[in-house]
């Protein structure tokens, strides 16, 4: 990292990195006519095509889930460019003035989002208004449970990078959102609640003997592992805690071994995964482009920041954790995506371990003995050193605990920067590197200019900073 800095003060600019080589990634503009989608509510007139109209949504978020981690690793401090070929912006100039600004902002995969939103709303807004009987028993529940999650996953990133955002919840033929402002981040996440309440609460209706399906699609469990995420970022703690339990608690989930030669990771529907995108040899995995080398049909964009790298090779803190691999003298490249058919978890069990950890500090009467227990499950997967009790740690040191925990099990895997951001410590960590992280105004990505062009109701973020 020190060269990094010192490259970066030489040239007086501190670049936020919030934007990433995404151009296999993310439309530039809002696509709501994407060629799996369907055009017009009246088009879904059966299971069959309603099923169809679904396979459309799932197809979006392989590319959203490639720019998540994107966008939210080079914001952060995992990784670092290999290249000089992106631009980043903005930057801070010697008078303290900002260059670039709303011409020069973008990505983190606002219009990709939006994509997979209308997608959405189209087989929610159909689905609806079919009868009933026009499915096999359980079939239409199912069917708009998923809808209904899958639309909530892109409004949960969308807050995430962007925080207040436009909610839309019926379908478009528009290529803007004219005439929606708009919402709070906390309104959003309220609607992201709104439809995982409806999944949990349907998915009673379905019967799965004959309608379950792999990992690469929503499921009850899902929709427990993406509520236990939202209430953790909403601070609800008890409630997060409670919908961790239901995972960790479920003999079909345990944690995977990271023996020599375990290369969980790079297989599809372990038992360690409970969501995932699965890819494969025709359906590639959507950064492994970004991560592999050139002799294995990557780019090398990315490699581990140097920094990052000793952590992760400390014995006491990486562990066993070898997801990455040293191929010159100062840099590191990632491993994690090399092989093409490499999922990439959206949840797996070992983030509800630690949202149950901290959850456990942070609710009203502190659960100690729990969150410990918790954390060394996690530690003594990686082979590291566990925490004993009574230990002599306070609770904010066990906090910091859960926290690097965090950095290190999900290295590269997007977590580190919304789990800095939503902690209130941009500042505190990333402000001697980059000194715009000392104004929260900037702890959200700039909206694509092109969206502010095409659309006059939408304002920038960050205050106007931008």
């Amino acid at each position: 990292m020190k060269r990094y800095i010192k490259l970066l003060k030489n040239k007086v600019i501190y670049a936020l990195l919030f934007t990433a080589l995404l151009s296999s990634c993310e439309d530039d503009l809002l696509d709501f006519k994407p060629q799996t989608s369907i055009p017009d509510g009246a088009i879904i007139i059966s299971q069959s095509s309603s099923e169809k109209a679904l396979t459309g949504v799932y197809a979006a978020i392989r590319g959203v889930s490639g720019t998540a981690i994107l966008t939210f690793e080079t914001a952060a401090d995992n990784v670092v460019l290999n290249s000089l070929r992106t631009v980043v912006v903005p930057t801070l100039r010697a008078d303290g003035g900002i260059t670039g600004g709303a011409d020069r902002t973008g990505g983190g995969g606002y219009g990709s989002y939006y994509s997979l939103i209308n997608r959405a709303n189209h087989v929610i807004t159909a689905v609806n208004g079919l009868d009933d009987n026009l499915f096999k028993a359980g079939v239409k529940k199912q069917i708009l449970s998923e809808a209904h999650t899958l639309r909530a996953y892109a409004y949960f990133d969308l807050a995430r990078t962007y925080g207040n955002i436009p909610i839309v919840l019926q379908p478009s033929t528009a290529t803007n959102q004219l005439g929606i402002k708009k919402s709070a981040k906390a309104d959003v996440f309220k609607q992201v609640e709104s439809d995982l309440d409806f999944a949990e609460t349907n998915w009673a209706g379905v019967n799965w003997g004959t309608t379950a399906k792999n990992k690469g699609f929503v499921s009850l469990q899902a929709v427990y592992a993406f509520k236990a995420r939202l209430y953790l970022y909403q601070e609800r703690w008890t409630d997060a805690e409670n919908y961790a339990s239901k995972l960790i608690n479920d003999t079909n989930y345990k944690l995977t071994g990271l023996e020599a030669g375990a290369n969980w990771f790079e297989t599809r529907f372990s038992s360690e995964g409970i969501w995932e995108v699965a890819c494969s040899t025709t359906e590639g995995n959507p950064v492994r482009t970004n991560f592999a080398r050139s002799n294995e049909g990557g780019l090398g964009d990315y490699i581990v920041e140097e920094d990052f790298a000793a952590l992760l090779n400390d014995p006491n803190k990486g562990g066993k954790r070898a997801i990455y691999q040293k191929f010159d003298t100062d840099a590191w490249l990632l491993k994690i995506y090399n092989k093409p058919a490499a999922s990439v978890f959206l949840y797996r069990l070992a983030e509800q371990y630690l949202i149950r950890a901290e959850a456990r500090l942070k609710k009203a009467t502190p659960d100690i003995a729990g969150a410990i227990a918790d954390l060394n499950k996690i530690k003594e997967r990686a082979e590291v050193p566990t925490l004993a009790y009574p230990t002599t740690l306070t609770k904010d040191q066990l906090i910091e605990e859960v926290l690097n925990e965090n950095r290190y099990e999900f290295a590269f895997e997007g977590h580190r920067y919304p789990d800095v951001i939503r902690s209130g410590r941009a500042g505190e960590i990333w402000g001697t590197i980059n000194p715009v992280y000392k104004d929260p105004r900037y702890w959200v990505v700039p909206i694509p200019v092109t969206e502010l062009k095409d659309d006059p109701d939408l304002t920038q973020n960050g205050d106007g900073v931008y």
